[in-house]
């Protein structure tokens, strides 16, 4: 097996500043020795002369408009469970430490075509997501961990790389039980290496059998059992933002974050979406909610950030964004495709033009204002269509009916009624009937039946016309041109 670590040194810190692009100077402060201390600072406020350990009152001496927020480690956890969420599509196996995920990738190298590209999207997403990471390999779950936190980067792929990588650790590092800690440091050991060194029997009579059994556990001469985590069947993800946000445009920065997230959740289930659900929150207003659809399954980022730039750009705030939630409660099945080679009439040609247009389209301008045409199964003409979603398939029962001649594409909205001259009808002068005539009687079932015999007939200025006599009322009409 071999165990990728992902460490988040600044994950108390990124999971308030990961909703906006630029951030005033901003410190996490948390308790300690009876005084609020800063844990973590963000750039602007290390400009200042800022540092993590600097007390609360003198950090804002320092910086005036410092904006202060409190650890809020309930926070961090559903951070790492949302990141988990986008994990699942590099392995099936994964377990949590505090600011920590733990992937089983052993199995995954082929697929995602070795370590190096494997690592290298790992590392892309995390930054588009919005979290820095650390990350180290290792033959064991324990050792992932311990290196991603003391040694970022290293990849301990056998028992004997494993054991050089962990020997020159302090044992700090590995456990913080006082006791062990202040055993080994009065009989002059400080490194992991020093303690392997240290017969196992008097060890555990010094110590406890808790360190040998996490020495063993370490190296892989123990089994290391884990709760794995399960996925669930639904996405659902919030961002809550620093500050507010009054402009529809600024929004697509924490969206994108939240789109890369819900595609790697989508990658690891196989499937993609048609059916995104944004929540858009405010202070003191009810929560603004809409969609966006997709005419085909989805799961790249960058098609769903441009479908909903359409969207939000017509979109009214009537309060300003104090946070933006995206969930999607149902998925399909997912399969990928090729585009052309030379982009031209192939599957993926053309028509794949057409989708993005016709997706912009519903989005800038609504649903209801975009509608595809799709066969009816009838034999009357001004039946013989039906508005439908755009892309929406002909089912069994809206499937062409098969006539023995050729319709006009120009048929008018409702037949025009003629006049007739010693039997004969009139459009810019008589008309010269071409062929026998087509009868259609029907529509007897829902009360606007017909009885009609079509003809093709040519005007005096070459017109190929589509009329009709009407067999009950004994009239003539034109119904359409043939272009």
């Amino acid at each position: 097996m071999l165990w990728l670590a992902l460490y988040f040194p600044q994950l108390p810190l990124e999971v308030f500043t990961r909703g906006r692009q630029q951030a005033g100077a901003l410190v996490v402060v948390e308790p300690s020795a009876g005084r609020e201390q800063v844990s973590r600072c963000n750039g602007a406020a290390q400009a200042y002369g800022i540092r993590p350990g600097l007390t609360l009152p003198a950090a804002l001496a320092l910086c005036a408009g410092l904006a202060v927020q409190r650890r809020d480690r309930a926070r961090e956890q559903r951070a790492l469970d949302e990141m988990a969420s986008w994990a699942y599509q590099f392995s099936p196996r994964i377990s949590f430490e505090p600011s920590l995920l733990l992937l089983e990738v052993g199995a995954s190298l082929r697929l995602f075509g070795g370590l190096p590209r494997l690592l290298e999207m790992v590392q892309r997403e995390l930054g588009q997501i919005g979290y820095s990471v650390q990350h180290a390999l290792a033959t064991t779950v324990t050792a992932a961990g311990l290196l991603a936190r003391s040694r970022p980067g290293c990849q301990a792929s056998t028992t004997d790389a494993l054991r050089e990588a962990v020997a020159a650790l302090p044992l700090a590092c590995l456990t913080r039980d006082p006791g062990a800690r202040n055993l080994v440091r009065h009989i002059g050991l400080d490194s992991i290496a020093d303690v392997l060194g240290l017969p196992r029997p008097e060890l555990a009579r010094r110590s406890g059998p808790q360190l040998p059994q996490l020495l063993d556990r370490l190296l892989g001469e123990a089994p290391d059992p884990r709760p794995e985590w399960r996925p669930p069947q639904h996405f659902s993800q919030t961002i809550e933002l620093l500050g507010e946000i009054g402009q529809t445009m600024a929004l697509l920065f924490p969206a994108r974050r939240l789109m890369v997230a819900l595609c790697g959740f989508l990658r690891g289930l196989g499937g993609g979406t048609q059916r995104l659900q944004w929540t858009l929150m405010h202070r003191d207003h009810p929560e603004t909610r809409f969609g966006q659809g997709l005419l085909e399954p989805s799961r790249d980022p960058d098609h769903m950030l441009e479908v909903l730039r359409e969207r939000v750009e017509r979109l009214q705030l009537p309060a300003p964004v104090v946070a933006i939630g995206l969930r999607v409660d149902d998925w399909l099945a997912f399969e990928e495709s090729n585009r052309d080679l030379l982009g031209g009439s192939g599957p993926d040609g053309p028509a794949t033009s057409d989708r993005a247009l016709l997706e912009r389209l519903t989005n800038r301008l609504g649903g209801q204002c975009v509608r595809g045409l799709r066969c009816h199964a009838d034999h009357r003409p001004e039946h013989a269509w039906q508005l439908c979603a755009p892309g929406e398939l002909d089912t069994a029962d809206a499937m062409p009916v098969q006539h023995g001649r050729a319709q006009p594409l120009w048929l008018l909205a409702q037949p025009r009624p003629l006049q007739v001259q010693q039997s004969v009808p009139q459009y810019g002068g008589p008309l010269r009937l071409e062929d026998l005539p087509e009868r259609i009687e029907a529509g007897w079932w829902d009360g606007f039946d017909v009885t009609r015999d079509y003809f093709v007939a040519r005007s005096r200025a070459g017109e190929r016309l589509w009329v009709f006599r009407d067999r009950r009322g004994d009239g003539w009409y034109l119904h359409g041109v043939f272009m």
